[in-house]
């Protein structure tokens, strides 16, 4: 008899907990966040089976609302331990909606109402270190959905040459797309972590194994990698830290990654 279909474990087991709260907890340097002692002691916890992701949830909402003193902290906790599910999930789907999906999930009582899952409708810049204190030139509001719909048309059209091409050629070219899906930046806060998110989830839907460890400790050197890939002036911009980002998250563990925030443009 042919076996059904089974309920996937929704929590993982003690290795996926381990990699995800890896990069939960990193990815949270890309906007100059630092998680408590608290959420670190939660994560053991539930990594070890102790507690489930929704009890691990509750556990840091409880703690938030009980010390209004960590607040600097709740974003970093909240956030870390949303990451860490959403990387449990054995299913994806490739789309623009699950883009905005994880967005939602990531910063629901976070970030304000009507910014969280929706594409942003104002004009935003920021200033770079990496760029000397430039902003990447963001898409406009008007042109996020349209111009995203056609990022994701034309990577759906890429994706059927890939069994073809060499896995160093598929991961440029997808990192590529997700350099493309950071530039539009289609929310007005989290960008980075949502775009790291969907990326980590459809690299591993590609049949890559993708490293916790550049995520983990270097997820500052990912976000200052996109500013210079997208970077409009000529004196900073270059793909070169970003290939090698991706040379060491995918291809080569030893790969050093250094900070890219310096008063120079990145050598050449």
């Amino acid at each position: 008899m042919i076996d059904g279909y089974k309920v996937a474990d929704s929590d993982g087991n003690e290795k996926s907990r381990e990699y995800g709260w890896s990069i939960g907890f990193g990815l949270q340097q890309a906007d100059g966040l630092q998680p408590s002692e608290y959420a670190h002691d939660v994560a053991r916890r539930q990594i070890a089976g102790q507690i489930s992701y929704g009890q691990a949830a509750q556990e840091i909402s409880e703690y938030h609302a009980a010390n209004p003193s960590q607040k600097e902290h709740r974003e970093a906790d909240v956030v870390s331990q949303r990451i860490s599910e959403i990387l449990q999930m054995p299913t994806f789907a490739f789309s623009p909606g699950v883009l905005k999906a994880i967005h939602g999930k990531l910063f629901a009582g976070v970030l304000s109402d009507d910014w969280t899952g929706v594409w942003r409708t104002e004009n935003i810049t920021k200033q770079e270190p990496a760029l000397g204190g430039q902003t990447v030139q963001y898409s406009d509001s008007m042109w996020i959905e349209p111009t995203l719909e056609y990022d994701f048309s034309e990577e759906k059209k890429r994706q059927g040459s890939y069994q073809r091409a060499s896995r160093e050629d598929v991961a440029e070219s997808v990192f590529g797309f997700l350099s493309g899906v950071w530039q539009i930046h289609p929310f007005r806060e989290g960008n980075t972590r949502t775009a790291a998110t969907f990326g980590i989830l459809y690299l591993r839907f590609l049949g890559f194994n993708v490293g916790d460890e550049p995520f983990a400790k270097h997820s500052q050197y990912f976000r200052d990698a996109l500013a210079l890939a997208n970077a409009s002036d000529p004196a900073f911009k270059t793909a070169e830290p970003l290939q090698l980002f991706v040379k060491a998250l995918l291809f080569d563990s030893s790969v050093q990654l250094k900070s890219l925030r310096t008063d120079e443009p990145f050598a050449h």
